[in-house]
């Protein structure tokens, strides 16, 4: 039998408890570190919790957004962005003094990268070649 990923577990939680009334809440969870333990997994749960957590944004169609620039942004920039983005949109900050200027943003896992360090480097490679 092969041994189960934290993922699965993830998912597993996910949808057993997704349209689950709130009372009954308690109780499946107790199942769950249940079936954890059974399957020798609790000291893997942080990792479980993290994997359960990701997916659910995923499936409610969040977005993961991290944003590095070399300065902070102002409170309406960052409100631009989760407009274009979606109001479920999880924004992280970065402050990264190395992009001169710019932003790279992060996307779930697709990378925009405007940052002027970046462009400087392409027109570079350009200029050489």
């Amino acid at each position: 039998m092969r041994k189960k990923s934290n993922l699965q577990f993830a998912k597993a939680l996910y949808e057993v408890t997704k349209d689950l009334p709130k009372s009954h809440l308690p109780e499946a969870i107790k199942q769950f570190v249940l079936i954890l333990q059974k399957n020798n997994k609790l000291k893997k749960i942080d990792y479980i919790i993290e994997e359960f957590e990701a997916y659910a944004k995923k499936q409610d169609r969040a977005k993961i957004i991290e944003i590095e620039t070399a300065r902070k942004l102002d409170q309406t920039a960052l409100n631009k962005i989760k407009k274009i983005f979606g109001e479920k949109s999880e924004i992280t900050e970065l402050v990264n003094k190395e992009l001169l200027g710019g932003a790279r943003i992060t996307v779930n896992d697709m990378i925009y990268d405007a940052s002027l360090k970046t462009q400087l480097k392409s027109l570079r490679q350009q200029l050489i070649s």
